[in-house]
């Protein structure tokens, strides 16, 4: 086969397939089945995971953010009543000219409801949750797989309640544990009536291949 004719299969493939490691995400998270979630990353050492949390580094770091803080140091273990839903919206999806790496973004309407233990009186909260997906993907032995991944939360607020009027629900503690991430969040994304809006993330442009901290442009 044409050399340029497989390149081109194996880029269509690879946006499918990407496409349904982030959807595995989604019901893996809204089943509270955040461990399931660490096979979903790559294993190198250069894994990155950015959320409102923190900053997660290293080659165990889908262990200590999904496995650790998401599985057991945010939830209790009675998980009656809890509800995470968030849909995958708008994508833009580069595969790499080479067919070795790819580039992503997502939009992300979420409900969600929670008991939040860290507040007095343990109160169930019904809210909204959009944030938005920028992801870097390997192509691996075992297919594709999560590299980079950043979630930039863009607006909250309690079901009923204005996002502009209302105090956001308040959020967990920063973790402290075995779990907890190596570093703050790079930038805030969070809705403010005192912020212009921003284009975070950018949407990935067409590239030919990944060397180094980032992509070389198609010519």
């Amino acid at each position: 086969m044409d050399e340029d004719l497989r390149l081109r299969i194996e880029r269509l493939e690879a946006a499918q397939a990407i496409q349904n490691v982030m959807s595995t995400y989604e019901y893996l998270h809204s089943a509270y089945r955040n461990a399931d979630i660490v096979e979903l990353f790559a294993d190198v050492d250069d894994v990155l995971i950015e959320m409102p949390a923190g900053i997660w580094r290293g080659r165990d770091a889908a262990h200590r953010c999904f496995g650790v803080t998401f599985e057991k140091e945010l939830t209790r273990p009675d998980r009656r009543g809890e509800l995470v839903e968030h849909t995958l919206t708008t994508p833009i999806i580069e595969v790499a000219g080479d067919a070795k790496t790819a580039k992503a973004v997502w939009n992300s309407p979420g409900h969600e409801v929670h008991r939040f233990f860290w507040v007095e009186g343990n109160p169930r909260i019904e809210f909204w949750y959009w944030c938005t997906y920028s992801v870097d993907f390997l192509r691996t032995s075992e297919g594709w797989k999560i590299w980079h991944l950043h979630v930039y939360q863009t607006w909250a607020s309690e079901v009923g309640k204005s996002v502009v009027d209302s105090p956001v629900p308040p959020e967990p503690p920063i973790p402290n544990g075995p779990g907890r991430p190596d570093e703050p969040i790079s930038f805030e994304t969070k809705y403010s009536v005192e912020r212009a809006p921003q284009l975070v993330p950018v949407p990935p442009k067409p590239y030919a291949t990944w060397v180094g901290d980032d992509e070389v442009p198609i010519p």
